[in-house]
């Protein structure tokens, strides 16, 4: 099995390994429009509620010291499988993949290091491709010595073109403090009629703990099984608010309508969204709340306003 690295060139260090097992290359992913169009929306959308959706996700705390995440992300490929079995552990793999008396070969590994908290030294994330999961271990170092702190799971098949380590995770400057970085997961729950809900989650370190910091449905294809109507389709992000960025923020619902017969797209690029198919844009104020450690509504939703349209509304002299 091939090693290969990749280097970003980022304010932090970032380093990706992965390991492909195939010629797969279907990477979808996007990142999402910054900024909402004019007022022309005639029923603002329902937001989703301030409580974080995981979606298809499974979350979940631990402190356990272990190895550095290099040396785990090096255990994973070897060929010695108590080796392999100790790793897959570590970073918290489903028990499926360690009752069998084989642990399985991971399809890719992947290594980011990160600043997810306020400390000035840099987190990790560990991410394994394997048979039926994605999984990611966030690690933090303490007192010189590395702990898991969580582990995020998506049950996913490896034969789902429509998934690999680069949608299920990327690395996003933090909304409240652009220094840090926070990590964004994707999970899709597929329906029938080619509908789907896509969750966002949003993952920070703070006060020395992993924290979800918001989680919702940032995209949904809802179809007509008839085949006779427009199918719904919707598309959210979060945002910082233009007027006061680093203490307000929207949340943008963008909807619009796709032929019955198109295929859905989970993660479909955002472009494509905002300019040929959504066409009414909401946004609802957020604020992050020092309690809950959420962002949380601030305002119900209304139709976007852009500065533009601010000017034009005022009274003319």
């Amino acid at each position: 099995m091939h090693l290969f690295r990749s280097f970003a060139a980022l304010p932090v260090a970032l380093l990706c390994i992965v390991c492909p097992a195939s010629a797969q290359k279907h990477d979808l992913g996007s990142s999402p429009p910054t900024a909402p169009p004019s007022k022309q929306i005639a029923a603002p959308q329902a937001a989703p509620l301030a409580t974080p959706s995981l979606g298809t996700l499974q979350f979940s705390t631990v402190n356990l010291a272990v190895s550095a995440p290099q040396s785990l992300a090096t255990q994973l490929q070897t060929s010695d499988d108590r080796t392999r079995a100790a790793a897959l552990a570590a970073i918290g793999a489903p028990e499926t993949y360690l009752d069998h008396g084989h642990a399985p070969f991971p399809h890719s590994v992947r290594l980011d290091l990160l600043a997810l908290g306020t400390s000035n030294e840099l987190d990790a994330i560990l991410t394994v491709e394997l048979d039926q999961h994605l999984v990611s271990a966030i690690f933090m170092p303490e007192d010189e010595q590395w702990h898991r702190i969580a582990t995020v799971i998506y049950p996913t098949s490896f034969t789902n073109t429509s998934t690999t380590p680069s949608t299920f995770l990327r690395a996003d400057r933090a909304l409240r403090e652009p220094q840090h970085y926070t990590a964004v997961f994707h999970s899709t729950a597929p329906g029938a009629n080619g509908d789907f809900t896509e969750t966002e989650v949003h993952l920070q370190i703070l006060n020395g703990r992993p924290t979800i910091t918001t989680g919702f449905a940032s995209s949904e294809r809802t179809c007509d099984p008839t085949h006779q109507h427009p199918c719904d389709i919707t598309q959210r992000w979060l945002q910082p608010d233009g007027t006061d960025p680093e203490h307000r923020f929207l949340l943008v619902t963008a909807t619009g309508h796709d032929k019955p017969n198109v295929a859905g797209d989970p993660i479909a690029h955002a472009e494509t969204f905002e300019e040929s198919r959504l066409r009414d844009f909401s946004c609802q104020p957020f604020a992050f709340s020092d309690t809950t450690l959420h962002f949380e509504p601030s305002g119900p939703p209304a139709p976007c306003v852009t500065a533009h349209d601010q000017q034009h509304e005022q009274p003319l002299h």
